[in-house]
């Protein structure tokens, strides 16, 4: 089960480097296109927003995850006795849980609606933006099963590692 979340997060990772490197070539051409032929490219805009910008946010949170390294703050942290991190450790993985599981939940639910309704963005151009909805749960939920299995491992011994030579989950 590891390997298929650690092959998933990759993935959304991978997909989420693709997206950054479109949207760098899509705004280029966009510019070039603009103040050189007089032809700027129709809804870059709206597209850089509604997909690019999510993609390159939201698919690579488990990739984060598996090789734990979110933005945290061990001022305190390391601080704390050696016997009390481990309970640091599964607090702040339930908390993530719980974020990460409730705005997958309210995304899921705005990206169903969007779907229903078959949302578009107008613009110089119309751009469907029902199908970018579902980027966000995706990213989202991902990263809450690498911190369940996170969680799994931690309630059978393993410890999360904090430096910089992190092990996967």
């Amino acid at each position: 089960m590891a390997r298929l979340i650690q092959g998933l997060s990759s993935l959304l990772a991978v997909l989420a480097g693709l997206s950054l490197v479109l949207m760098m070539v899509h705004v280029t051409a966009d510019v070039l296109g603009k103040y050189f032929l007089n032809m700027p490219i129709p809804g870059t805009a709206e597209v850089v927003a509604s997909y690019y910008m999510i993609a390159t946010v939201f698919l690579p949170l488990a990739y984060i995850e598996v090789h734990n390294r979110p933005i945290v703050v061990e001022l305190f942290y390391d601080l704390m006795p050696r016997l009390l991190q481990p309970v640091l450790d599964v607090m702040g993985a339930m908390a993530s849980i719980a974020f990460y599981g409730f705005l997958t939940w309210q995304s899921t639910k705005i990206a169903m609606d969007s779907m229903e309704i078959r949302e578009i963005v107008e613009g110089a151009w119309r751009v469907v933006v029902w199908p970018s909805r579902f980027l966000l749960p995706m990213g989202l939920a991902v990263a809450c099963l690498v911190l369940t299995l996170r969680l799994v491992l931690m309630a059978g011994g393993s410890r999360p590692e904090h430096d910089h030579e992190a092990k996967a989950i």
